[in-house]
């Protein structure tokens, strides 16, 4: 089904009052944010496992496609604060099925209840986790987001500063990734039907807490760009959140050896690949996505086992508890068959 994006926007522009009340608490937006996400549906035959890497639950996404050239760990946005593996699993899959790969989805810590540096630290312990049980790098994008998409740069940081294997490229969404000038209230409003500074200004302390905003974990525009993988961008013109990855553009220059292709789409608005079902232009940024970061995987891959990091057996479409072999795998059996 296609959906005008006059449709979408009248949509989303009805949405922001809750999201901007003050007095609709964290658990009632998270709650309208798995609605909105909801509209992305994964592609008919997708199949899902629940696992458990080191403590963190892990949502695992098989498309229906044969084979399989990588894997693709995905960090949902939500303002560090909102969002889930469960919520964004169909917008997921159908970047999956773009990229031909399969893909693992954490639910890391959120705030308040959990500020930085946890959720960046548990990315650090799936990501090498995942290594030491067999993934290869080599065959392994990350991606994210709006706050999962600085997430992700500020995760390939950490990385490179200790030493770890890099993946083979990073797939970046809109990404969030200068809190710094929303702590300080400066981030500058444009056209999107959702999106307002006063919405970032709120949601930036509760993540750094009582950090410096600056630190490249937390705002890695402010970071060195040197020495990381490959890095696939997509911007909206209408979101204010833009104006990070333009700042990302700006550093990536700076360093001189940082490989960016940078994808701006004009007239939409943050997030719009949530509307990968309904908005012709959202598919169309998909599946660019996920051919550019299939492009940076050796050919000829193996199809992904689930005991090496990927995922192996599925026989279901809905989530399953997975079966795991080896003892002494971080990989751990789910005790739940709904993704949190």
């Amino acid at each position: 089904m296609k959906v005008s994006k006059s449709v979408i926007r009248a949509v989303l522009r009805g949405s922001r009052p809750p999201f901007e009340s003050r007095h609709m608490g964290v658990g009632g937006r998270r709650l309208m944010l798995a609605l909105l996400t909801a509209a992305a549906r994964p592609p008919r035959g997708t199949n899902y496992q629940r696992v458990t890497v080191r403590g963190v639950p892990v949502l695992g996404v098989q498309p229906p496609h044969r084979g399989g050239r990588g894997t693709l760990i995905y960090l949902h946005g939500g303002a560090y604060a909102l969002g889930s593996a469960k919520g964004y699993r169909g917008m997921v899959a159908q970047l999956a099925a773009a990229a031909g790969m399969t893909a693992l989805i954490p639910d890391y810590s959120r705030a308040p209840e959990a500020r930085y540096p946890v959720a960046l630290e548990e990315m650090v312990t799936v990501y090498s986790r995942l290594l030491q049980d067999g993934l290869d790098p080599k065959t392994t994008v990350i991606a994210g987001d709006s706050a999962g998409g600085g997430l992700t740069l500020a995760l390939a940081m950490v990385l490179r500063d200790r030493g770890v294997p890099a993946p083979a490229a990073l797939g970046l969404i809109c990404p969030w990734a200068d809190l710094a000038i929303d702590v300080d209230r400066r981030r500058p409003a444009l056209r999107d039907p959702l999106i307002v500074p006063s919405m970032t200004a709120e949601w930036a302390p509760r993540y750094v807490g009582y950090s410096d905003p600056r630190l490249p974990g937390i705002s890695p525009v402010y970071g060195d760009m040197t020495g990381l993988p490959p890095i696939v961008m997509q911007t909206a013109g209408d979101d204010p959140i833009s104006i990070d990855g333009e700042k990302i553009e700006i550093a990536c220059a700076a360093s001189k050896t940082a490989v960016l292709d940078h994808r701006r789409f004009d007239d939409l608005w943050h997030d719009f690949h949530l509307q990968v079902s309904l908005l012709p232009e959202a598919r169309d940024a998909i599946v660019d996505l996920g051919t550019k970061l299939r492009n940076h995987l050796p050919v000829n891959q193996v199809r992904p086992d689930l005991r090496t990091g990927g995922l192996h057996h599925m026989s279901s479409t809905e989530p399953k508890v997975a079966v795991i072999a080896g003892a002494r795998s971080g990989i751990e059996r789910s005790r739940k068959d709904t993704p949190r």
